[in-house]
């Protein structure tokens, strides 16, 4: 591969372009480099630019640029850091769609500070905090195994008094907390260390029927992969680094 000193800087060439120099780089040669580009420009959607100077295009176009090279040679993993940054709405929706898509015949290492997004792609997620990794596993079993509790709020016509009393048989519930509303009525909000806060719901809702006594909201709040990143790196460093150290522990708390 030679570069000459005439050619131009490689964001002001055409994607083409650009995909055969990386496929080069890469070993690529004759038929199977464009074979190679023909494919991962179509796999991720780059033919209606191919022939637009790099510099042109959208952050998003630009984006799928560079997750094309990527693909070339087909490496068995994709290494991709923060690759929605700056995209619009549509644009990350894409983007989205197209690293599931690639998940499906590689194996995608994905970086990001957007844990909605996080959750809503990943199969397995690791949380590192200062330096140290604290976490790893899928996202529902670390909403079930690593959050300190889930939560129950609910509103009843029954008064608070009468609610302790209902409540006090429940050993599920670590924590109640009650207000008064307007209209007599009695707001609580329960948290529950059991891993399956539906289970809980489902008894809290026929522990007041059997009182004859009416739940008049439920609403069941579960645990998202904000709760857990900040109750895990908002831990203790030096804690941190002891439950990092320990892969088999980990491994078993990350269990169903």
């Amino acid at each position: 591969m030679a570069i000459s000193r005439n050619s131009p800087p490689l964001h002001e060439r055409d994607p083409r372009e650009y995909l055969r120099f990386v496929g080069e780089a890469k070993g690529l040669h004759g038929e199977q480099l464009e074979q190679q580009i023909r494919e991962v420009m179509e796999q991720v959607k780059i033919q209606p630019v191919q022939n637009r100077r790099i510099s042109a295009l959208s952050k998003g176009y630009k984006q799928r640029v560079g997750i094309a090279q990527a693909l070339l040679g087909n490496p068995e993993v994709i290494i991709l850091d923060e690759p929605t940054v700056g995209l619009d709405p549509i644009q990350i929706i894409e983007i989205r769609d197209l690293i599931k898509e690639l998940g499906r015949s590689h194996t995608v290492i994905f970086s990001s500070h957007i844990l909605s997004e996080v959750q809503a792609i990943c199969e397995k997620i690791i949380i590192i905090a200062h330096g140290k990794l604290v976490a790893f596993g899928q996202p529902d079993q670390m909403e079930r195994s690593l959050l300190s509790g889930n939560e129950i709020s609910f509103t009843t016509d029954a008064p608070s008094g009468l609610v302790r009393e209902i409540l006090s048989g429940m050993d599920q519930i670590s924590h109640l907390t009650l207000e008064q509303a307007d209209g007599g009525l009695t707001r609580a909000q329960i948290k529950t260390g059991r891993t399956d806060v539906y289970a809980v719901s489902k008894e809290l809702f026929f522990t007041f029927a059997r009182r004859q006594q009416a739940l008049l909201e439920l609403t069941v709040k579960k645990a998202s992969l904000e709760d857990i990143f900040l109750e895990l790196t908002e831990a203790d460093p030096a804690t941190s680094h002891r439950e990092a150290e320990d892969p088999n522990e980990e491994s078993e708390a990350s269990q169903p």
